[in-house]
């Protein structure tokens, strides 16, 4: 009994290195018989015609009833949703009072730096009215009616001290002017 040939494969008796056997000389084909390639069943016993139909005892069998096919529902999944949605809840829920927290903060900051703004500026203002005062004050006629008012008259020669030695130049000599009249007015209040 031979057997036939796999989808383009070759029967044992045709297996033979690659070569080709030689052909029967009386028909001309190969020793395997038949064309190359083609299929071989047995011959010896075959049954032909209707009788060829009959199946064997041995292939009478009951026949085989093959389990209906249907698709298969997913696996299931395993896996636990409830710690997993409780972490998606808890990022989300700390982001957001990350976010509140971060926009109050930013709030109440804005509130300090405007009550310091305004407190800068009103430094700022009375700043300005001392310098004024300042440089008013410091005016040639302001000191001169400030030295009249504390009693001091004007000296006609002055002298002058030179401070790293302390030498005197000139010759110092009491001033001779007349008091101011607020001077006279305090050293009278106060009994000097």
């Amino acid at each position: 009994m031979t057997t036939a040939p796999r989808s383009g494969g070759r029967t044992t008796e045709q297996s033979g290195k690659g070569r080709r056997k030689p052909a029967d000389k009386t028909t001309g084909t190969p020793a395997g018989g038949g064309a190359r390639g083609a299929r071989h069943y047995p011959t010896a016993g075959a049954t032909q015609g209707s009788a060829a139909l009959k199946l064997a005892a041995d292939q009478q069998r009951a026949p085989i009833t093959s389990p209906r096919l249907r698709v298969a529902p997913p696996a299931p999944i395993n896996a636990p949703r409830a710690p997993f949605i409780a972490l998606v809840v808890a990022v989300v829920v700390a982001g957001v009072i990350g976010i509140l927290l971060i926009n109050t903060k930013t709030a109440e900051n804005s509130f300090e730096i405007d009550t310091l703004q305004k407190q800068q500026a009103k430094l700022d203002s009375t700043q300005q009215d001392l310098e004024n005062e300042i440089a008013a004050n410091n005016s040639p006629g302001s000191l001169d009616a400030a030295a009249r008012r504390l009693g001091l008259v004007k000296a006609d020669n002055p002298a002058y001290i030179r401070l790293p030695d302390g030498k005197v130049f000139g010759v110092p000599k009491p001033g001779s002017g007349e008091v101011a009249v607020t001077a006279q007015d305090t050293t009278s209040a106060t009994g000097r």
